[in-house]
């Protein structure tokens, strides 16, 4: 076996086909996937919170968010309670490389309503070795958006207004 690779030797090359490989356009495959770019960046975000010493809770379902003393629908995914007393109110959102981010209807109207403690985490390149974590003080107030049944943030304006976590 360990000498196998040293009995190759190259040939002739003979040209058979071009392949054009796609995403799947199963909606179940694209489900599967987006679940787990969303697990990747949620997991990232907690870690960075609880770094800072944060008591971190998932309020993204409404038995979640009751259990934490929210309203069942918060308009946010994780709540941090930093040892300072300062919380966090955060959506998170990943992409599997870089792209455009949306906010639903309830989670930019929580941002406009909780301002200051309202945080955008938008964790770039999930699928990757290395996602890249950027934080968003008060989206409302510092994000340029447009409508969509919802807000599209546009990635360059997540860039121009984050705080980036540098490795």
């Amino acid at each position: 076996m360990r000498r196998e690779t040293e009995l190759v030797e190259p040939g002739d090359i003979t040209f058979l086909a071009h392949a054009l490989v796609l995403p799947s356009t199963d909606p179940e495959d694209r489900q599967r996937h987006d679940k787990e770019v969303e697990r990747i960046a949620v997991q990232v975000a907690w870690a960075y919170e609880e770094a800072l010493g944060a008591q971190v809770y998932d309020v993204s379902t409404p038995e979640k968010a009751q259990l934490a003393g929210l309203d069942q629908w918060p308009g946010f995914d994780l709540l941090s309670r930093r040892p300072s007393g300062d919380q966090r109110c955060i959506e998170v959102k990943g992409r599997r490389a870089v792209g455009d981010v949306e906010l639903k209807d309830n989670e930019w109207a929580k941002s406009a309503n909780l301002r200051e403690q309202y945080w955008l985490y938008v964790v770039y390149d999930c699928a990757s070795a290395y996602p890249r974590l950027l934080r968003v003080a008060d989206p409302f107030a510092t994000l340029l958006v447009r409508a969509k049944g919802g807000v599209v943030i546009a990635e360059s304006s997540v860039f121009e207004a984050a705080e980036e976590l540098n490795p």
